[in-house]
């Protein structure tokens, strides 16, 4: 039985991987800003310790990199249409960068850098559909 469902369990996982293969090979991306991507990343990158330190006027410009381009980002995917998951996950990384502006705002630190965590997933879920492997 346990041969069984470890077959299923890879069977299930080479399906979602094959899914998400399809998503990229159907979905032209070469006209993405990589650029404005990497300035994401280093900005997500930077948040974490800068919120650990309590530098909030840091942590807010990381924050504004980030607003700018999840809009960009945004508005990308809106206008090549077939994407209404990336602009939802656009969408929600964009609520939740108000939300650690506020945390900061209100001198919490704790719960800026946890949003900050959940800003950085919400980025590889769209990764995870979108990010070509090669360009």
């Amino acid at each position: 039985m346990r041969k069984w469902l470890g077959l299923v369990g890879l069977v299930a996982a080479l399906s979602s991987g094959l899914v998400s293969g399809l998503v990229l090979a159907q979905i032209d991306l070469s006209d993405f800003d990589d650029d404005s991507m990497r300035d994401m990343d280093d900005a997500n990158k930077d948040l974490g310790p800068v919120l650990g330190a309590g530098n909030a006027e840091i942590a807010l410009a990381d924050l504004d990199v980030l607003r700018k381009t999840l809009l960009q980002t945004q508005d990308y995917f809106e206008k090549k249409g077939g994407t209404d998951d990336a602009v939802k996950i656009a969408r929600d990384a964009l609520a939740l960068v108000s939300t650690a502006e506020a945390q900061i705002g209100a001198r919490n630190f704790d719960g800026a850098a946890a949003t900050a965590r959940d800003i950085s997933k919400n980025c590889k879920s769209c990764h995870d559909l979108y990010k070509p492997l090669t360009k």
